[in-house]
């Protein structure tokens, strides 16, 4: 149980840390998870905050350079913020955070880039028809109540995918930012990030291979943010509890089919194939 006493002592605290990274005490990651959404980031940012070298913001979703307001009133020491203080870290430390918004938001890559060009940044790319499904499942089911609940949506996933090819290519993220559809066409998002970005600071996996090979992809990622290597053990992301995969499964096999020209063009700019024709 939460006590006043705690709520407190963490307010004063956060306010400490403020204060110092307005006079320019303050951490800045190192590398930041970009996505996507419900692609096992979650798990990914619990197994790496394992490692003694790698240092986690506060909490896993920070979203300061997807929130407009936020960022352009400028709070980026609220951001700095969240991130542990310099003495706490050793001289290999890399710090990160992990917003799965960040791939799908338009000025991301942009504010990223002009906030440190040498970021290095990680993707896990999910069969797109089965993460737009997964995305469902969490804003029509666990967004019915709780502090999420004004995302709710109402609508079946039948409804919900069809409303949103009708209208896909008038579609932007201030338009619909939920985007079961839109968010599963990887390429334009990497495209625009690689507008910013040179293709060697951004590591982008297959999200089954993190659960099939874990040791060979947290070997990659320690190696490419350049931490020494540890064995780290696999921390499944939260799954959900509801599977309606067979009543929406010819929707599911649709909207494989209306992906595959996308993918294709994903396939030809990463120089690699993904296995996307299982149902995980």
């Amino acid at each position: 149980m939460i006590t006043l006493t705690a709520i407190w002592e963490n307010y004063m605290k956060s306010k400490i840390r403020q204060t110092l990274a307005k006079l320019g005490y303050y951490t800045k990651p190192d590398f930041i998870i970009i996505g996507a959404q419900k692609s096992g980031t979650t798990g990914l940012f619990d197994i790496l905050d394992k490692h003694s070298c790698i240092a986690s913001s506060a909490m896993k979703e920070v979203h300061y350079f997807d929130n407009d307001e936020w960022f352009n009133n400028n709070k980026i020491f609220e951001y700095h913020s969240v991130f542990p203080l310099p003495y706490k870290l050793n001289a290999k430390s890399k710090a990160f955070e992990a917003s799965p918004m960040y791939i799908y938001h338009p000025e991301v890559a942009s504010r990223l880039h002009h906030y440190n060009p040498n970021l290095k940044l990680i993707l896990s790319l999910r069969e797109p028809a089965q993460r737009a499904f997964s995305a469902w499942t969490m804003y029509h089911h666990h967004f019915k109540t709780g502090k999420y609940s004004y995302l709710h949506d109402p609508r079946t996933f039948s409804e919900a995918i069809a409303e949103e090819i009708i209208g896909i290519e008038k579609e932007s993220y201030y338009t619909n930012p939920i985007s079961y559809v839109k968010r599963g066409i990887y390429h334009l998002q990497i495209e625009k990030y690689l507008e910013y970005f040179k293709k060697e600071q951004l590591l982008i996996f297959e999200a089954n291979t993190l659960r099939k090979q874990p040791d060979q992809v947290l070997k990659t990622i320690q190696d490419f943010i350049d931490v020494p290597h540890e064995k780290l053990d696999f921390i499944s992301s939260n799954s959900s509890k509801l599977n309606e995969k067979d009543k929406y499964k010819n929707d599911i096999i649709s909207l494989q089919e209306f992906y595959k020209p996308y993918n294709e063009k994903l396939f030809n700019l990463l120089g690699e194939r993904y296995d996307w024709n299982s149902n995980e």
